[in-house]
């Protein structure tokens, strides 16, 4: 397609002959998106939580219409597919009744601006999209379900009940959940148990009860039960304006003031379906999604979790370039131009398992003629001084690696450490990777000291940008358009996960390879960024990758606790919380759980008769700020103040720390991290030492 926007012209040419393409499928599916009334309900739903991209532009409708949009193509594998949407002109429903929609508000401005990226989506995946002069998106979608339903399954994908007309057996509606990834069906029978109607008796229903949101009136004083009551007794309007001597007098004057309105409040909630069109439904095929356009556009606007599902969504798009590459059963004849959304990393590269001695010595001379080398670890825990070693990754060129596993093969792994260890210890032969530093610490407990780290991949992402993701699958899928073999993809999760050593061998070979293979690719990429910033480059070879190996050596060594003074501050905080607690029962004048804040804001507000400063969804906020704001009008928030400093440091520190220190080192073992923080100073994890409170005596202690 040249272009992704079809216009409806009316009146047209006579309509064409629409030609039936019959996939593997009985019937293909056409999905017709309600686009408006999607971007309003996601608007809605999610704007309020504050979604933005990180410039600061309101993401919340765009994503929502995406996960919507992305759930279709997981659960459906849509052939054909168009998003449909109303025209700014005024319709004939306008030119019959002036005061339709009047009640209207103007669409807030933080909806509005996200228009422009929903329909850059939209061409970025080759969606055409439908509008026509004078009609709303509902007479287009009634008028394509109609035009169509006979070669194929349409499905209407909206959140506005009044579609539900035009659903039969050709013709279902999928609706937005609760849940922005859930899509709920609803066909013939969900229609008729959610509103007491069948969908062919719904522009009845509708007619009677009007519609509020288009300021459309019905019968006064008939709702939707009435309405369905009446309908399911006699069956259409007609019969029930025959009938109108058998029914309540309430009903019956209401009925009998509505009739002179009756044609037009018909007329104004009928969707159209017979619009003539010169759409075909070759030009609502499933185009090719351009990852050129789609990537940078997801990425610019902060929508992660959308980039995620790609290699899910798009897996038809995903093979090789070859002549077997199809779209849903039909020759594509555009996709041999076109690069695949998202490649496998594996997808032509050179993996291989090391698992003979020949091989090993193979690996070996390899790797003492290279300048640099990618190495990864496979363990199997995330703690690294409980991790045993299961298997190593090297990658010396792009696309290319190999895998040692520790118990797949006849390799032991104490002897072939001792074999690998020179090469690894060498000064000369510069060590790539991504998060270097759990490597290093893993092999330390091995007698191995990798050295000297030559590039981390993670650590050159932060100081590229600090506030992107900087994982190797995020990483892998924003640089480089490959879509990773995930940990848990590889282990499972739940009752079925595997341990490592259960892993089929190639599986985890292709993995191992995979890891450092990208990492070498990302420090390619990420270098002549580097370069093309001399001072980011110097931070990262003079002060991030040096620091690595100094970091892992803190994180090894430890840190050792003082158990027993420790136990004595314990019960110094015991004390002095007694009595904390003691006074702020004698100021507020009752006994109450201090740690609930529920009773404390009945106490401060209800009681005492503070002024109330913040409310959360369970009531008046106690937060620090709040107390602090209260400590000039009553000495009781400055107690509860020290209060709660003091239980966060005996409950955090006091009492935590000599409970996680390590049995095998009888030392705490902290995690030091360089890519946590957008200012770049050091944090500390597991346990967090850097919010000890130390301006307080007891802290300081």
């Amino acid at each position: 397609m040249s272009s992704n926007q079809l216009e409806f012209f009316l009146p047209a040419d006579p309509e064409p002959k629409v030609e039936k393409i019959t996939p593997q499928h009985e019937k293909p599916a056409l999905f017709l998106l309600d686009g408006m009334a999607i971007i309003y309900r996601s608007f809605f739903a999610l704007q309020r939580a504050g979604m933005t991209s990180r410039d600061g532009m309101p993401t919340g409708a765009i994503y929502g219409f995406a996960s919507a949009l992305f759930k279709i193509f997981e659960t459906y594998k849509p052939h054909y597919l168009a998003a449909v949407f109303d025209s700014k002109e005024k319709t004939f429903r306008h030119d019959m009744y002036p005061a339709y929609k009047a009640n209207r508000q103007t669409p807030p401005e933080d909806l509005i601006v996200q228009l422009d990226a929903v329909f850059e989506l939209l061409e970025a995946l080759d969606i055409p999209l439908l509008k026509a002069p004078g009609y709303e998106a509902d007479d287009l979608i009634g008028t394509a379900a109609r035009k169509f339903e006979d070669v194929c399954q349409v499905y209407i994908v909206t959140p506005d009940k009044d579609l539900a007309q035009l659903v039969h057996d050709g013709v279902k509606i999928l609706k937005p959940g609760k849940n922005q990834n859930e899509l709920e069906l609803f066909g013939q029978k969900e229609i008729a148990d959610q509103f007491g109607v069948a969908p062919e008796l719904f522009t009845q229903f509708l007619t009677l009860t009007g519609d509020t949101s288009d300021n459309i009136p019905g019968a006064k004083g008939i709702g939707p039960k009435t309405a369905s009551s009446l309908l399911l007794t006699y069956g259409s309007l007609d019969n029930i304006y025959k009938h109108l001597e058998d029914i309540s007098p309430k009903i019956r004057q209401s009925l009998e003031q509505f009739l002179p309105r009756l044609d037009l409040i018909t007329k104004l909630v009928t969707i159209r379906t017979d619009l003539q069109v010169d759409v075909t439904l070759k030009e609502l095929e499933c185009g090719v999604p351009d990852r050129t356009k789609l990537l940078p556009l997801l990425q610019k606007l902060g929508l992660r979790t959308i980039i995620s599902r790609l290699p899910a969504v798009f897996s038809d798009y995903e093979q090789s370039n070859t002549d077997e590459v199809t779209v849903h059963q039909h020759q594509t004849d555009e996709l041999d131009d076109k690069q695949p959304l998202l490649r496998s990393p594996q997808t032509g590269a050179d993996y291989a398992p090391v698992d003979t001695l020949e091989k090993l010595n193979e690996l070996v001379l390899s790797l003492k003629n290279a300048r640099r080398v990618a190495v990864d670890t496979e363990t199997t825990s995330l703690d690294t001084f409980e991790a045993e070693l299961a298997g190593m990754s090297f990658s010396i060129e792009p696309g290319k690696a190999r895998f040692i596993a520790f118990n797949h093969s006849a390799l032991q792994r104490e002897s072939t450490l001792e074999i690998l260890k020179p090469l690894l210890e060498n000064p000369s032969i510069l060590k790539s990777g991504q998060n270097l530093k759990y490597d290093i610490l893993v092999l330390k407990k091995y007698g191995i000291e990798l050295s000297p780290v030559g590039f981390d991949t993670m650590l050159a992402s932060y100081v590229l940008d600090p506030e992107e993701q900087h994982n190797l699958d995020d990483m892998a899928a924003r640089h480089l358009g490959y879509r990773t073999t995930t940990f848990e993809e590889l282990v499972g999760t739940g009752k079925t996960k595997l341990s490592i050593y259960d892993v089929e061998p190639r599986k985890l070979s292709d993995y191992g390879c995979q890891d450092a293979d990208l990492a070498l690719q990302l420090e390619d990429m990420f270098r002549k960024k580097l370069e093309g910033e001399k001072e980011l480059l110097s931070i990262c070879e003079n002060i991030e990758f040096p620091l690595v190996e100094v970091l892992a050596a803190m994180e090894y060594e430890g840190i050792c606790i003082d158990s027993k003074s420790l136990e004595k501050a314990s019960e110094a905080a015991t004390t002095e919380l007694k009595l904390l607690t003691e006074k702020i029962y004698a100021a507020t004048g009752s006994e109450f759980n201090i740690d609930s804040p529920k009773q404390l804001a009945h106490i401060l507000f209800d009681v005492l008769g503070l002024p109330a400063k913040k409310t959360t969804k369970t009531g008046f906020s106690t937060n620090v700020e709040v107390l602090e704001e209260l400590a000039p009008l009553h000495p009781v928030a400055s107690d509860l103040l020290e209060y709660r400093s003091l239980q966060k440091l005996k409950n955090t520190y006091i009492d935590a720390l000599p409970k996680i220190v390590n049995p095998r080192t009888g030392r705490l073992h902290t995690s030091f991290n360089q890519q946590i923080t957008a200012t770049g100073r050091l944090s500390s994890s597991k346990p967090n030492l850097q919010n000890i409170p130390i301006r307080t005596a007891l802290g300081k202690l």
